[in-house]
């Protein structure tokens, strides 16, 4: 659609809504006051181009359109449209300055509290405020885990039974349908969100792992905005199970690190799963240290997929594949020195990378900022709030978990 057809479908014309200055509102002026009128006309909003308002209201953080929509009928419908909701979610992933990145933060407390801040403050303030969310699931003493986040969405795991959708930039939720799994001890679920380009849809996948069944696969099913609902697709490939709790969003793909009985010892593979086509394939790692790291994790940065490991727990690997599918598109992104005596704990994430190359992490319940150009550490202080247990990047969008 042509961006004229767009903006006279949504009631703009050159006889736009004015807005009204709390001024005009009062009585008719006397004619004759010259000095009155010309007061008045000098409060007039000045014209601005259907086109520009567009661009200008596109470039807007969420909470200023949100109270936007009170200005007047057509920017209620403006920015309500979804022609305009992807121009803004467009707009607010491609910031270079990272200015919609925020940061959700689960503290280590005996009540489950998130707290939210601006990833772009982290990393040139020495002090940054934090928000308090109001998490839409009453759960004073259950913490739930953070599956991950697509375009402004996060995904919650709700007793590995269902799951929650949630906007916390408009404040949206929505809760799945429960699973309906045979679940029993020793069992468990690992989630994914991601985005299905061809159908616009927004989807969950749930794999579904039972240790007490040695010779059956891991289920799966597939919940979906549009439906609404759960539904089997085809089992995770056999033999295979999942390492971490969280598929990896990248290029309309799931990514899980799993593993791979292999007599006396196991596989690390990284097993995919396309969200259209629904079908699965393997992805090559990097030809990296195997004997003398840990079990590495997969993590997602610049839209890329990453691998990170300890090595000798001396350091902190994380390598990028540039090309996603592509073996020899993958790059050693960053060693992270250990500072001395680490004991039990690793790194966490990383979360975030700067235009800089500085990374965001979290080490001992704390973020960290590690600067590969001078080896240093910062540690950015967050207000109002101390000891994160979980940590995810989101973007500031006006995305709904609604079915359109």
């Amino acid at each position: 659609m042509s961006s004229q057809g767009y903006l006279h479908r949504l009631g703009f014309t050159r006889k736009r809504e004015r807005l009204i200055n709390p001024m005009d509102r009062a009585s008719p002026q006397p004619s004759s006051s010259v000095q009155n009128q010309a007061i008045s006309d000098s409060l007039q909003l000045p014209f601005l181009p259907d086109e520009l308002v567009v661009e200008i209201l596109s470039r807007l953080p969420v909470k200023s359109l949100l109270q936007f929509r009170c200005v007047c009928k057509s920017w209620m419908s403006l920015i309500s449209d979804p022609y305009f909701m992807k121009k803004h979610l467009h707009l607010s992933t491609r910031s270079t300055h990272f200015t919609h990145h925020r940061i959700i933060l689960s503290a280590t407390t005996a009540e489950f509290h998130l707290k939210s801040c601006s990833v772009r403050s982290l990393f040139n303030n020495p002090s940054t405020v934090c928000d308090d969310l109001y998490y839409p699931v009453k759960n004073k003493f259950r913490h739930d885990g953070i599956v991950g986040s697509c375009n402004g969405l996060l995904c919650f795991a709700i007793k590995g039974d269902c799951v929650l959708l949630w906007n916390p930039s408009t404040r949206i939720s929505k809760k799945s349908p429960p699973l309906g799994n045979n679940w029993r001890p020793g069992c468990f679920t690992a989630f994914g969100l991601g985005y299905d380009h061809v159908t616009e849809d927004y989807k969950v996948v749930a794999v579904f792992c039972d240790p007490n069944e040695i010779y059956s696969e891991c289920k799966v099913k597939l919940y979906s905005i549009a439906s609404n609902s759960w539904r089997k697709i085809q089992d995770f490939p056999h033999g295979f199970s999942p390492y971490q709790n969280s598929g990896q969003f990248v290029s309309g793909t799931l990514n899980w690190a799993a593993n791979h009985p292999v007599g006396s010892t196991s596989l690390w593979v990284i097993i995919s799963l396309d969200l259209h086509e629904e079908k699965y394939r393997e992805v090559l790692p990097p030809d990296y240290e195997k004997e003398d790291c840990s079990i590495p994790t997969l993590g997602v940065l610049q839209e890329c997929l990453c691998m990170n490991y300890d090595y000798k727990k001396t350091h902190f690997v994380v390598w990028m594949m540039k090309d996603y599918g592509m073996r020899e598109s993958w790059v050693k992104l960053v060693s992270i020195p250990y500072l001395p005596n680490p004991e039990d704990f690793s790194y966490s994430g990383p979360y975030y990378i700067s235009e800089k190359g500085e990374v965001l992490l979290m080490f001992e319940f704390d973020l960290i900022l590690y600067d590969p150009r001078d080896n240093s550490f910062k540690y950015p202080r967050v207000e109002s709030g101390k000891g994160w247990f979980d940590a995810e990047v989101y973007v500031e969008t006006l995305v709904s978990p609604m079915k359109h």
